[in-house]
């Protein structure tokens, strides 16, 4: 598998009862797959991994491969409290097929490289299946320092890249200088949209993108517009940080992201497990916004 081009990483559509809605996540698989998406990831930070049991994350994994149907390879998010929860999660992600597991470090303690190291061997040990490394230091305050990264990809073969959900370009360029000496196909791709074309000209792979399940089409075109060199990247990445505002709708930012989605008809409701205040307001600011850029 070749993590590169562009990712959506799912949201999980629920029910108003907070129960998992299958159909609507079969849709929004089949039309992301339609609009170009090269691979899909779910159960991520988008896709409110921390509030699904792991017979909820097996279900929304299942929905995911059956309605993937191979068609894009899929990325399954696997993080859990502890080595063991995630070596769990792994196995159970690699029974059901996925094609690869997306993995934190180890969450509540702060731990130095070797345990984190250690962490990632032990995933895949349990994988099975190849393990990207996922690095989110601003909800984590654990990041994953060049010399892991870099040690990595010297000696770790089932780890094939990293997503690095990161505000600081510096970070991309310092993990792919860490990384390609040693394996020039270890892939690094971007987490946050804004940096997107910075960081595929230093030399990243792509991005896995949370706002693809809003604006498809215009995360997917930018991507294609730095592989390809076109003369329109500037009104392409100019287009999506005209949306990127979105995620400051609420905190955690989900349910606000989940709000404008339905607004914009892409998942039939705005419900989410996580918690950001009244939900008459985050509505309300979804509203205002979609109607302040005259989409929907």
């Amino acid at each position: 598998m070749r993590l590169s081009g562009l990712w959506p990483a799912l949201l999980t559509p629920l029910h108003e009862d907070g129960a998992i809605d299958h159909d609507a996540l079969a849709g929004l698989v089949t039309d992301l797959i339609a609009r170009g998406a090269d691979g899909l990831v779910p159960l991520g930070s988008t896709g409110e991994f921390t509030e699904f049991s792991g017979a909820e994350r097996r279900a929304v994994l299942d929905t995911v491969l059956a309605s993937a149907a191979g068609r894009v390879p899929v990325l399954a998010g696997v993080s859990g409290l502890s080595t063991n929860d995630t070596r769990a999660l792994a196995a159970d992600a690699a029974e059901a097929g996925a094609d690869a597991v997306l993995a934190l470090p180890p969450l509540y303690w702060k731990v130095p490289d070797d345990r984190v190291f250690e962490h990632f061997s032990a995933v895949a040990d349990a994988a099975g299946v190849p393990v990207v490394v996922y690095d989110f230091p601003g909800l984590t305050a654990q990041p994953l320092s060049p010399g892991l990264l870099g040690r990595l990809a010297a000696e770790e073969p089932r780890v094939i890249g990293a997503k690095l959900t990161v505000r600081d370009l510096l970070a991309v360029i310092a993990a792919l200088r860490a990384t390609r000496p040693h394996r020039p196909d270890f892939a690094i791709v971007a987490g946050f949209e804004d940096l997107i074309p910075a960081a595929m000209w230093a030399g990243a792979d792509g991005a896995v993108s949370g706002l693809a399940n809003l604006f498809p089409d215009e995360l997917v075109d930018l991507v294609a517009a730095v592989r390809e060199g076109r003369a329109d990247v500037a009104e392409a990445h100019r287009r999506v940080l005209a949306a990127f505002d979105v995620t400051e709708l609420s905190a955690p930012a989900i349910p606000g992201l989940k709000a404008v989605a339905a607004a914009l008809g892409r998942i039939p409701r705005a419900t989410s497990r996580l918690s950001a205040g009244p939900q008459e307001a985050v509505l309300a600011a979804a509203a205002e916004w979609v109607a302040a850029r005259g989409r929907g």
